[in-house]
């Protein structure tokens, strides 16, 4: 097939495959690519269409493929982001997780450390989640000294736990 035969075969179906092309692409840029490239394809295989009765319906079934290949190789890349992307944070959970439990083994060795009735106060209130009200049944003490006793129990906690993660390190 020369130049003049394939022009005037092919072209008047341009503006139905552009058509074509950007319903499925919704991109008028992407929609002329894949226009350009089925031009391409026809013109690398026109001593071989010979055998296609109807020029129009190849050139559609040859922009519908196209398209398709488009649309799943954009939905790959996309999927290969977004895996990476939740490894990613997949990975920086399991930091962040790996970081707070070492951070509560060393809160609860420091706890150790307190008097016996900080530590108790302490740990009913922050491992155990007991209310004010509930840590006044189970030790007997009053609200004021529980209160004391968390507070004092707090600040030794912070203080020891800057001693060995220093702010600057975090």
């Amino acid at each position: 097939m020369d130049s003049e035969t394939f022009k005037k075969t092919f072209l008047p179906y341009h503006a139905k495959m552009y058509r074509t092309a950007y319903r499925f692409l919704n991109c008028s840029q992407d929609a002329e690519d894949v226009v350009q490239d089925v031009y391409v394809r026809l013109w690398k295989m026109r001593d071989s269409l010979g055998d296609i009765r109807n020029f129009e319906a190849y050139a559609a079934t040859l922009i519908k493929n196209l398209c398709l290949d488009k649309l799943r190789s954009a939905v790959r890349k996309t999927s290969r982001y977004k895996t990476s992307e939740v490894e990613k944070e997949q990975g920086k959970d399991t930091t962040i997780q790996l970081d707070s439990r070492n951070e509560m083994e060393l809160i609860s060795h420091i706890a150790e450390q307190l008097p016996q009735k900080q530590k108790e106060v302490f740990k009913l209130r922050h491992f155990s989640d007991f209310s004010l009200q509930e840590i006044e049944e189970i030790t007997g003490m009053s609200p004021v000294n529980i209160r004391v006793q968390l507070s004092r129990a707090t600040k030794y906690i912070k203080e020891q736990f800057l001693k060995y993660e220093p702010y600057e390190s975090r």
